[in-house]
């Protein structure tokens, strides 16, 4: 049905080089794994002439034309207007969008201004944004349909997978492939493809998909066994805290597991500043299985709020096994019993506060329980500061996804 695909980004932030574009790369490969090939990618400004001329030309070159961006509720987000605009369609009031949004918010109060995120051109497919509040759609047209998906990443990326995907694999007649699907978590790329590459076997076939906080990969050709055996050797090159079978997202993993078993969650954090917490926090129902968390950033902190003991710091450091964990008890006790798991890290991000013992990018975590014995692990991570502590709130969810399991 649709010989070509092309791809527009929307958003001053990614004309002016504040934010990276990474939709286009994730997109074509994941088009392309369908047989779509992509015809074009653009990134253009918050504009409205300049996105509904590129809109208009885009519809003329491909059957298929994904939009990024621009569904928010503010008066820079054009994409529900411009499309309809390039359809020539009138934008319709959809009551169960709204009343969806409602939900999301929990009983807060709602601007007004969001009451637009419940229009979308008349007779488009709404695509379900399980992560974030911006419906996406896809409306069809005389030579093929468009797409409109959120800016954010995860937001994205969710959409293409639940929603998105199962469509267009209708619309081409695609079964479910022989496939085996897995993520790699704290891995470059580039050590991932060369695992990938000493794992295969005659005839395998594999993608990757760079993502935020993961990469994607699928393994193609022979049979189950070929394929489980290829993603077994994968493991052995790593281990199996850094690869997960399946595509997984690290918080909704550690919140679905929380949720499933009924237990909440208190944070102690150092170097990550409250990460862990606010990616926790960034999906909705996140008060169901998040208690709350603790920044404690000074050693002062740590020993007045947490109850760290200051001989345990003096001997061992802020960064080690014995402070971590005793970090992470101290959480449970602030709890008072309404968390039944904590997580604490504390680290070093850089770039200075390192020592030849520990040097930049040495990070401790451990998770505790009510009932169990800790799991503590250290981590050596390299990379900017920004992506140590980013990296460090990953390892984190890992870890209690290893303790719950």
């Amino acid at each position: 049905m649709f010989e070509s695909a092309s791809i527009l980004c929307v958003g001053n932030e990614l004309t002016e080089g504040t934010t990276l574009d990474r939709h286009g790369r994730y997109l074509s490969r994941t088009l392309g794994e369908l047989g779509i090939p992509v015809r074009k990618i653009a990134l253009i400004p918050d504009e409205r002439d300049l996105f509904l001329s590129e809109v208009k030309a885009l519809m003329q070159q491909s059957g298929l034309v994904i939009v990024t961006g621009g569904l928010g509720p503010t008066s820079d987000d054009l994409t529900r207007d411009v499309v309809a605009a390039a359809l020539g369609a009138e934008l319709e009031y959809r009551e169960e969008l709204w009343q969806e949004l409602q939900v999301r918010f929990g009983g807060r109060q709602i601007a007004e201004a969001n009451r637009r995120q419940a229009f979308i051109p008349a007779g488009s497919v709404v695509l379900k944004n399980i992560v974030g509040t911006a419906p996406g759609f896809m409306t069809d047209w005389g030579g093929g349909c468009v797409v409109a998906l959120p800016g954010p990443p995860r937001e994205l990326s969710a959409m293409v997978d639940q929603s998105l995907l199962p469509l267009l694999r209708q619309r081409l007649g695609i079964r479910v492939e022989a496939v085996t699907r897995a993520t790699a978590f704290l891995i470059p790329e580039s050590e991932l493809e060369e695992a990938l590459a000493a794992a295969a076997f005659d005839q395998a076939v594999w993608g990757t998909r760079v993502e935020e906080y993961r990469i994607a990969f699928a393994l193609r050709g022979g049979t189950e066994q070929d394929r489980l055996g290829m993603l077994a050797r994968v493991v052995q090159f790593f281990d199996g805290f850094r690869i997960r079978s399946g595509e997984v997202d690290p918080v909704a993993l550690v919140s679905d597991r929380l949720r499933d078993l009924g237990r909440v969650l208190v944070t102690a954090e150092s170097c990550t500043g409250g990460l862990v917490a606010k990616l926790i926090t960034d999906l909705p129902r996140s008060s169901e299985v998040l208690w709350g968390g603790v920044v404690s950033y000074c050693d002062t902190a740590k020993s007045g709020i947490l109850r760290v003991s200051p001989a345990t710091l003096g001997e061992h450091g802020a960064v080690s096994r014995q402070t971590v964990e005793a970090m992470a008890r101290g959480a449970l006790a602030i709890s008072d019993g309404q968390a039944s798991v904590a997580v604490a890290v504390s680290g070093i991000a850089g770039p200075g506060g390192g020592t030849v013992e520990k040097p930049v990018g040495t990070v401790w975590i451990a998770v505790c329980g009510d009932t169990r014995a800790a799991l503590t692990r250290a981590m050596h991570f390299y990379g900017s500061r920004e992506q140590v502590r980013r990296r460090s709130a990953v390892a984190a969810l890992l870890l209690i996804e290893d303790y719950l399991t």
